[in-house]
């Protein structure tokens, strides 16, 4: 919103039912275009394929000389030190993240360029 007019509307995907994104009044508390979530991800083994291309790092089992990759979270706007924040990611237009607001490549780098930290965010049910 720029005052009362609406300055951006485009589709986003936000947390499903398991992991909601909390309706509130937040702030922008961190940027960085490059962020790799250190829960949600992929476990490779040690030749480099893929064994859990749905992992939870706080459950996933690394095989040896395996690793753990977090999930790409281009363009991140961190809303509240518990992981929710806005990101470019899958957009289904349903609810599908694990409470994060994911909006799609072509528009959240614009919106990223536009906000600081400091700027306000309203989620709405």
């Amino acid at each position: 919103m720029n005052g009362n007019d609406v300055a951006l509307d485009y589709p986003v995907s936000t947390g499903k039912a398991s992991h909601p994104t909390p309706a509130g009044n937040y702030t922008i508390l961190e940027m960085i275009v490059d962020k790799r979530s250190n829960l949600y991800g992929k476990v490779y083994g040690a030749s480099g394929h893929v064994v859990d291309s749905n992992a939870d790092a706080r459950h996933a089992k690394i095989p040896p000389g395996g690793q753990f990759l977090g999930a790409a979270m281009p363009y991140w706007m961190r809303l509240t030190w518990t992981g929710i924040g806005m990101h470019v990611g899958e957009v289904p237009r349903y609810p599908a993240s694990h409470a994060c607001i994911r909006g799609q490549a072509d528009i959240v780098p614009a919106v990223f360029s536009k906000v600081r930290i400091g700027t306000p965010v309203t989620i709405a049910n």
